[in-house]
């Protein structure tokens, strides 16, 4: 806290020359410090996953996030909504915190949840709207800057936001954008994607149990 006290003062006392570059360099340790609160949020969550289990148990709608949506929001939400297909009455979308409306899935993507009898011809990336957010009953996101962003832009739902791989103390905390990078590293990020759902899934597939978490 204390560079950002110093950063803020250095802005008061600047030229206007000087000034953008250390407005700038606020923000930076302002989002630095968001997102050490966040991994911070998200560690406990591992730790004490009960009120991430008892917002899924009750949740109606689960908004899924990355930031493009045509790789793993879309893979995840997807596969969500095929696992709890007939088991439990939820509705499941995914969207992009920094994308454009209308990319299609990436190929990968594509296959792969053909192979699981998935069919993404028809998707078509949406940027995330404060409605969206706001009707959410959970938003699941990929990794602690999205969190810091979803707190940043919607304040409202940090409390409901949380990292898809939560529940999934074997998997990465963060499951980061495989976007340009080859076959290996697009099929690990699907795999993790996959089982960090697992234990979703099973919440949401068997509400009303008496299953105990720490």
């Amino acid at each position: 806290m204390s560079e950002w006290n110093g950063a803020r003062r250095d802005a008061r006392g600047a030229s206007d020359r000087e000034r953008p570059r250390i407005v700038q360099h606020v923000k930076d340790i302002g989002r630095r410090v968001l997102e050490a609160l966040e991994r911070r949020r998200a560690a406990a969550v591992r730790h004490r996953p009960r009120r991430l289990v008892g917002r899924l148990a009750g949740a109606r709608t689960i908004l899924v996030l990355c930031q493009g949506n045509v790789i793993r929001s879309v893979f995840a939400a997807r596969l969500l909504t095929a696992a709890l297909a007939g088991r439990s009455p939820v509705s499941v979308r995914s969207a992009g915190l920094e994308t454009t409306a209308g990319w299609p899935a990436h190929p990968y993507v594509t296959a792969r949840c053909a192979d699981l009898g998935i069919d993404l011809s028809s998707h078509s990336s949406v940027p995330v709207t404060t409605s969206m957010v706001e009707t959410a009953d959970v938003v699941l996101v990929m990794e602690v800057f999205q969190l810091a962003v979803v707190w940043r832009r919607f304040p409202r739902a940090r409390r409901r936001t949380f990292l898809v791989s939560g529940l999934a103390p074997d998997i990465p905390l963060e499951i980061l954008d495989p976007a340009g990078k080859d076959e290996v590293a697009l099929r690990a990020c699907l795999d993790h994607i996959a089982r960090s759902l697992t234990p979703i899934i099973e919440i949401m597939a068997t509400r009303g149990s008496r299953r105990r978490f720490p």
